[in-house]
């Protein structure tokens, strides 16, 4: 890579704050141009290939400004040597699948499972360079933090558009409930506001002054933005970020208790007004849905059991046979793929609606008998994206966890753990150490901005193979790192930053 001389090196120290702050704001302009680019029929090529550009460029910045570039060459070596091992595992499965065995084979697929590994590998390339820039410019952290309060109000002035203009996706598209906006992937977006909010929120309390009202104004937008996305863990953030705010207030930033009320009162509106909110009216609407589904179910069994019986069939053939027309329609490409026997006994004979219609379930068994039937090595370096859809339908996992595993094998997901457990490690350390040093109102609302992004990690697809929903994970490992090793460098520790800093 070329080198830039000196004087061009501290004119990017020097712009790396305006930098940070364009790219929060670039994240939320780049989501709605794929959501548009999909809506109109023309792909994703295009911010494909920007997002692609965006992450090249900061790893080119990082790796100019870093002064211990053999830690850039070093995780490039590791995903590198990943990169091949897993290819291996993906032609070994393909010369292992039979011709028109309905899953992916060739060179286009690979292409885009080796796009969708750069995807994945984003989260900690960007967390990489936002640690050197931290280093490098001091001012980078209350620029991150302007950063989270610029994207914030983008994605609100996105969401108050799309309703204006009657154009709003909805949440629950299926159910017209809660406002997304023009945003394609409703758990990404979830993680995404779950993670910005209570920084955002923090930011208003390190504010200078006594004056509640701007921190009112925040709280309310911030709440007001999860309360009407209406998933059931955007509703939990508005409990974790109040609650967990409000003690770390007690603890670490006395000083701020006023604003406890503020933080519980707009809970409590939420909370009072749980019954009216997308989130209540969605799970009303699919417990309805589900007491239909088990009438067809029963009607279904009923019917092939009664054939079954006429045919004189007993024992595990009659339970099977009982089970085929509705197992056929809620399960069709499990049953196609893997036959009727083995997915009964996977699902251990059920007939309950909750068992057999359960998306996320049909998913995770696919892909276990998928994993099953896989060669040695898929098992240690994971299988194709294509091979997660069979004849036009995916199933790929509605669990990051699990879906890292499936594509990356027990070798990825291992390597994933490492990098997370890193974070997590510096955590703990630096409580046991001296919590009282480093428990700050900061390390309290990034704490609760990475317990949201792992749970949507746990419970959702939406945050580790998303790269608009993992950029902002990033952010927060590498402040994270920040709080606990940068600052204590610097003789900062369990400083907050100047107030004024910290303003949105």
């Amino acid at each position: 890579m070329k080198k830039i001389s000196g004087g061009g090196k501290d004119r990017l120290i020097q712009a790396l704050p305006g930098l940070i702050v364009a790219l929060f704001v670039l994240q939320p302009l780049m989501d709605v141009l794929s959501y548009w680019l999909s809506t109109s029929g023309m792909g994703n090529t295009l911010s494909l290939a920007l997002r692609f550009s965006v992450l090249a460029a900061v790893t080119a910045a990082g790796y100019l400004l870093s002064d211990r570039r053999r830690v850039y060459w070093a995780a490039a070596g590791i995903l590198l040597a990943f990169a091949l091992c897993h290819i291996a595992a993906v032609l070994q499965a393909d010369a292992a699948t039979a011709a028109g065995a309905g899953e992916a084979t060739g060179w286009r697929p690979l292409l885009e499972d080796l796009a969708n590994y750069v995807r994945v590998v984003q989260m900690p390339v960007f967390a990489l360079c936002f640690i050197t820039f931290l280093r490098k410019n001091e001012n980078s952290y209350s620029a991150i933090q302007k950063g989270f309060f610029a994207a914030l109000l983008v994605i609100a002035a996105v969401e108050l558009l799309s309703v204006v203009t009657h154009t709003n996706p909805y949440t629950y598209a299926n159910k017209s409930l809660g406002i997304l906006g023009w945003f394609a992937t409703t758990n990404a977006q979830s993680a995404i506001l779950t993670m910005i909010v209570p920084v955002v929120i923090m930011g208003a309390i390190r504010r200078k002054g006594k004056a509640w009202l701007p921190q009112l104004a925040v709280c309310a937008l911030g709440f007001a933005m999860l309360f009407f996305f209406g998933t059931r863990l955007s509703f939990l953030a508005i409990l974790a970020t109040a609650v967990g705010l409000a003690f770390t207030i007690l603890v670490a930033a006395r000083e701020k208790k006023r604003v406890i009320a503020v933080l519980l009162v707009c809970a409590a509106v939420c909370v009072g007004c749980f019954p009216y909110s997308p989130m209540y009216q969605n799970q009303l609407r699919v417990a309805h849905n589900a007491v239909l589904k088990q009438e067809n179910i029963d009607a279904r069994v009923e019917s092939d059991g009664a054939v079954a019986r006429r045919h004189h069939l007993e024992g595990v053939h009659y339970e099977r046979a009982r089970l085929v027309g509705a197992y056929h329609f809620y399960l069709d490409g499990l049953v196609e793929k893997y036959g009727i026997a083995r997915v009964a006994e996977r699902y251990d004979y059920s007939t309950d609606a909750a068992v057999i219609t359960n998306a996320r379930l049909a998913k995770k068994n696919f892909c276990r008998m998928m994993m099953e039937d896989a060669p040695s090595l898929s098992r240690f370096f994971g299988l194709e994206l294509g091979d997660m859809r069979y004849h036009g339908k995916n199933y790929d996992l509605e669990n990051d966890f699990h879906g890292v595993y499936m594509l990356y094998g027990l070798a990825g997901i291992g390597l994933l753990a490492l990098f997370l457990l890193y974070f997590l490690g510096l955590i703990l350390w630096a409580l046991v150490k001296d919590a009282r040093r480093y428990y700050t109102l900061e390390a309290g609302a990034y704490g609760i901005a990475l317990v949201m992004a792992m749970l949507h990690a746990y419970a959702t697809a939406g945050l580790l193979r998303r790269p608009n929903a993992s950029f902002y994970l990033s952010v927060i490992l590498s402040v994270i790192y920040y709080l606990v090793k940068v600052r204590q460098s610097q003789g900062k520790t369990g400083q907050s930053a100047p107030e004024t800093e910290a303003q949105p």
